[in-house]
């Protein structure tokens, strides 16, 4: 093996029937390009290595493996089974979540119950944002705590509870926040969100830079809006208070925003009103525009009086230019239909920055597409594979007339863009259809052509879902997977199920399993924990089909090259 991507295109079936010796020789390789595999990719190397040579298994491999096997794991083998999960991310490896607990439980033995020192910590590394709430709260010494801390800046998804618990933490190392040091303050960074509304006042106060600076790093709204609240407020007092200079009697004597204001603030604009918004200078609204259309947490009356300062400073909406449209951001979705309507929206390239925006209801969506079709003097039918890209989520407006209207060859080129998109269900089974133009009928489809049109197959209906051979369901993307409606799910037999492989199978959201039974629950399971429903050595060798060991060839079938990169990655590489 000498060339990573190619990686991506190893099935099961490669895998299985590599000799031991070239296996493990070659197994470096499979490591070292462990982010380019699938879950279900990951799966078959694991229960090959557990074949080959099951006592120098690497540790990371049997998260993947049902939990019974973490059985193994004890004495001299603790050290290295914590040190190989922190330097791989959890969520690559795709556990289930019964298995992310037997997995944390394994942690916990093997560390004695305690997380004592820096040394603890780093071992854990990125296992450290796994944690439960109540192993944070009594088991994470003060002396371990300054290091999780750095640590624990790099955790994606920290649950509430985790927060709560290192706030504690926080406070116990660092005392209360009112003898915070800036240096303190820097170190606590985004942590500082978890602090009550009256402390962060004061450390605004103290300290209007650094929290200016660390309200910048944090990301949703939900998750910082006491943090915000108190940047406003620390730069709304330190900032001259700027009259509006409209002479209309509302905004006589109404504070606005100044362009100092609006650059500093970033996110934390959000707490300007929609009066303050409305009054504010035409000047400081056309230049920074474009930073008040990046602001995620404005809500629609917001958006509203900022759509209103756009008419105001830009004129008429025909008279508008495409960079105006463009530099509006969110704000474009304060849009009426009406007004939507009267825009020039002749540029494929400006409705593709509108396609951007994900908020978009059916009725806007409706007049972008119409605008577009009317304004360029296109129909459906002549639109080319780069208008369909351009479009976007706007596709989702089309109806079932106008879908199988699009030129085949147009389809067939944009289809893998097209399958990115999580339309409604009855868009979803038109695409389908249109797909069958492309592929052939629905049950001929072969696994690249499930992995080229993502989503289009959650449109499918139960007969054909059916249909499909068991060896096929780790090809279907999980997008798709998560919009086949509960009702259409519930067709999928257990052996189907079974076969769905640890993403997949991850991806069954409540709804559908409500609509499952005891066995296809069990089947769940056993995807999830990814299991092997059959040993290798019970499948028969001369071109029959694999029950469980293809695995799903990743990102590469999803690009614009599509079944061709398929079909080149499911040749038998040379070993």
């Amino acid at each position: 093996i000498s060339t990573g991507q190619l990686v991506k295109g190893v099935t099961c079936q490669h895998i299985e029937s590599m000799g031991t010796d070239i296996f493990l020789n070659s197994f470096k390789f499979f490591e070292m390009n462990l982010h380019l595999l699938s879950p279900y990719q990951v799966n078959c190397l694991a229960w090959k290595f557990w074949k080959a040579s099951s006592a120098s298994i690497p540790p990371f491999l049997l998260l993947v493996l049902p939990p019974e096997y973490l059985e193994f794991v004890s004495g001299p083998l603790c050290v290295p089974f914590i040190e190989s999960l922190g330097k791989t991310e959890m969520d690559l490896l795709n556990p289930g979540h019964h298995k992310r607990n037997a997995v944390l439980q394994k942690v916990q033995e093997c560390l004695n119950g305690s997380v004592a020192d820096e040394y603890d910590v780093d071992l854990l590394g990125n296992l450290i944002c796994h944690l439960p709430p109540a192993f944070l709260q009594s088991r994470v010494s003060l002396k371990a705590m300054a290091t999780a801390l750095h640590q624990f800046k790099f955790c994606q998804q920290l649950g509430h509870e985790q927060k709560t618990e290192i706030k504690y933490k926080l406070l116990e190392l660092y005392g209360s926040s009112n003898n915070w040091t800036a240096a303190t303050t820097l170190d606590v960074g985004p942590f500082i969100a978890l602090l009550s509304k009256e402390e962060l006042d004061v450390l605004a106060e103290k300290f209007p830079g650094i929290i200016l600076q660390i309200a910048k790093t944090i990301g949703p709204v939900s998750s910082a809006e006491g943090l915000l609240s108190a940047v406003f407020e620390s730069v709304s007092s330190a900032t001259a208070s700027t009259p509006s200079p409209l002479t209309m009697p509302d905004c006589l004597g109404t504070r606005v925003p100044s362009s100092d204001e609006i650059i500093k603030l970033a996110e934390a604009n959000i707490f300007w009103s929609d009066q303050e918004l409305k009054c504010m200078d035409p000047g400081t609204f056309d230049k920074n525009v474009e930073l008040l259309g990046t602001v995620s947490g404005f809500n629609n009356s917001q958006l509203t009086a900022l759509k209103e300062k756009a008419k105001q400073v830009w004129g008429l909406l025909p008279d508008w230019k495409s960079y105006h449209i463009v530099s509006l951001g969110r704000i474009a979705l304060a849009l009426t239909e009406h007004e939507i309507q009267e825009l020039d929206l002749h540029s494929i390239d400006t409705v593709s920055v509108l396609s951007q925006q994900t908020e978009w209801t059916l009725t806007q969506a409706r007049s972008i597409l119409e605008g577009f079709l009317e304004d360029s003097g296109q129909a459906i039918s002549t639109l080319k594979s780069f208008d369909l890209v351009g479009l976007g989520v706007i596709l989702c407006a089309l109806d079932s007339t106008e879908i199988m209207s699009i030129r085949t060859a147009e389809f067939s080129a944009a289809v893998a863009r097209i399958g990115l998109l999580v339309c409604s269900t009855p868009v979803l089974r038109q695409f389908k259809k249109m797909t069958e133009s492309v592929f052939g009928a629905a049950p001929s489809w072969n696994g690249s052509v499930l992995q080229e049109i993502g989503a289009i197959a959650g449109g499918l209906n139960e007969d054909e879902l059916k249909a499909f051979d068991k060896s096929l369901m780790p090809y279907f993307q999980p997008v798709a997977v998560r919009h086949i409606p509960p009702e259409i799910f519930q067709a999928l037999s257990p052996e189907q199920i079974a076969n769905l492989g640890p993403e997949n199978a991850a991806m069954v959201t409540g709804s559908q399993r409500e609509h499952l039974d005891a066995s296809q629950l069990q089947s769940l399971r056993l995807a999830l924990d990814g299991a092997r429903t059959s040993p290798p050595e019970a499948q028969s060798s001369a071109g029959a089909t694999q029950e469980v060991q293809t695995p799903a060839p990743s990102a590469p079938c999803l690009s614009s090259f599509g079944i061709w990169l398929c079909a080149v990655f499911t040749l038998h590489l040379p070993f």
